[in-house]
């Protein structure tokens, strides 16, 4: 059994219109929300041995505040540019070149990809994953080769405004 927590970025910012898309950064309740809930994922044992963000700002800060509110080295935190407004087939490909010996693995990434992704494994549809929401998926698989959507299945879903 594997484990795959997807999280879409926190809030991000529209207040300067000059910067690239890629560059935008965290807005004031994204910064407050993405220490929250990797707080939320800490107390609830969520930990990953890996984690994986699209190399956007927004997604990227939200992957290091994560990793610092979850007690984990930097050296945790690589970064993918085929994250960056990813479709949903692209997370599993990234986790095709995982390390056998990873368990978990954690990555921070972009909707619509991520919505349509949850629609994947879960038996209920969602209409929209939100900002900083995160997946909680099991794996039914001994090897990332393995992986593919029918061996997935959604165990959590958790957001800032559920608590």
């Amino acid at each position: 059994m594997k484990k795959i927590y997807i999280v879409r970025h926190a809030k991000s910012s529209w207040g300067d219109l000059s910067l690239a898309d890629i560059d935008r950064p965290l807005n004031k309740r994204g910064k407050r929300d993405a220490p929250f809930m990797g707080e939320v994922c800490k107390t609830k044992g969520y930990i990953p041995d890996q984690m994986i963000s699209s190399n956007a700002k927004r997604a990227a800060t939200t992957g290091q505040v994560f990793c610092k509110a979850l007690g984990l080295d930097k050296s945790k935190m690589s970064y993918e540019k085929s994250l960056y407004h990813a479709p949903e087939d692209t997370y599993i490909d990234v986790c095709f070149g995982l390390d056998e010996g990873v368990q978990s693995v954690m990555m921070f990434g972009h909707n619509p990809g991520i919505t349509y992704l949850v629609n994947s494994v879960s038996k209920e549809y969602i209409d929209n994953v939100p900002t900083c929401g995160v997946l909680v998926i099991d794996a039914s698989i001994d090897k990332w080769t393995e992986l593919d959507f029918s061996k997935c299945k959604l165990v959590d879903f958790l957001y800032p405004k559920m608590f």
